[in-house]
């Protein structure tokens, strides 16, 4: 990683993407690739091959030592002791009033060992609200690897033959959020069968020089290289939350229809379970749904949701033109009453 004369942090992989022709632009203090050609084009191969994402502006939070597992117990709406080495989970972190702080994948790296992979645009933040949290607890250390590693993602339905074919044949036996240790040329490569895609997908996490060598081995096996742009047209498809767009410290995971993700009834306390427990016994509140459009046009974030008498009944909170769909979907956060399949 290398931070240029503009402030603005690149990835191992920048000389990659000058080479494939990249449009370029500033996204959470990184300079990113948001397209190599089509953004529709490469939407489509996602959906039909495979496509290679540079997720390397992604934090890195090491969480080891002793305590580290009741420490997290204590953090995060997650059960942690359900948590076995080599799985990994999908979770978030509260504000004590049930907003969210940040949405994140924990990986499970060994009995006193986690990793939590968090939004750019929040790193900061986060290392700070959890190195807060670190400072008071005795046998727990957090370290900041986002600089030293490298990171990133193989989606499609490809994907599996391309990554079996650069780490290994094990990887095809990996199931659903679960991680191995594989390796490169001598270097540790942690492999997950993950994603932000909504298709069978990898993420590789490694050192930074190993990324360069896996992502142009994956580019002579026939992955695209795929731009922020797809990346957020895929997950607008797939109803997938974004931070600052359906996830903020205003919005709890309840109304965001993360209900999956809290353990709100494991027995120890957790920043915002009270508010979060009473919330959800009350009710009332809005819930995000995806919409798609019936004429002409493309939804964006502030329109407004009206039913067929005009009335107010929510908010859009992501909208995009969706390829697969050839036609003008969205996120929105509607009234409790409004929102049903097919309405």
């Amino acid at each position: 990683m290398t931070v240029e004369s503009n402030g603005l942090k690149r990835t191992p992989l920048y000389g990659e993407h000058l080479a494939e022709g990249a449009r370029l632009m500033e996204f959470a203090g990184w300079e990113m690739p948001v397209q190599y050609g089509s953004i529709n084009e490469e939407h489509l191969m996602v959906r039909s091959g495979a496509g290679l994402f540079d997720v390397s502006h992604m934090g890195q939070l090491y969480i080891d030592g002793p305590a580290s597992a009741d420490f997290l117990q204590q953090l995060l709406p997650l059960d942690v002791s359900r948590l076995s080495p080599g799985r990994m989970s999908y979770t978030v972190m509260c504000t004590d009033s049930g907003g969210v702080i940040d949405d994140l994948p924990v990986y499970r790296l060994g009995d006193t060992a986690f990793l939590l992979v968090v939004n750019a645009a929040r790193l900061a933040v986060d290392a700070e609200w959890i190195g807060d949290r670190v400072a008071s607890w005795d046998g727990v250390e957090m370290t900041d690897a986002t600089m030293e590693k490298g990171m990133l993602a193989i989606q499609g339905p490809a994907a599996e033959e391309i990554t079996a074919g650069i780490l290994g044949e094990a990887v095809r036996d990996l199931g659903f959020f679960r991680f191995r240790a594989s390796g490169l040329e001598g270097e540790e490569v942690f492999v997950s069968r993950s994603g932000y895609t909504g298709e069978d997908g990898f993420e590789v996490i490694c050192a930074a020089e190993t990324s360069v060598k896996i992502w142009r081995r994956a580019c002579a096996l026939g992955a695209r290289p795929t731009g922020l742009g797809a990346r957020d047209t895929l997950r607008t498809e797939m109803g997938y939350c974004l931070y600052g767009h359906e996830l903020n410290e205003e919005i709890t995971p309840l109304e965001a229809g993360l209900d999956w993700v809290l353990a709100l009834e494991k027995e120890q306390p957790f920043p915002g379970r009270d508010h979060l427990r009473l919330l959800r016994v009350a009710g009332g509140y809005r819930r995000l749904r995806g919409i798609k459009l019936v004429d002409r046009g493309i939804p964006r974030p502030g329109y407004t949701v009206q039913d067929e008498g005009g009335r107010p009944i929510g908010t859009v909170s992501s909208g995009t033109y969706s390829p697969t769909l050839q036609c003008g979907i969205a996120l929105a956060f509607m009234e409790p009453d409004f929102g049903r399949t097919g309405e």
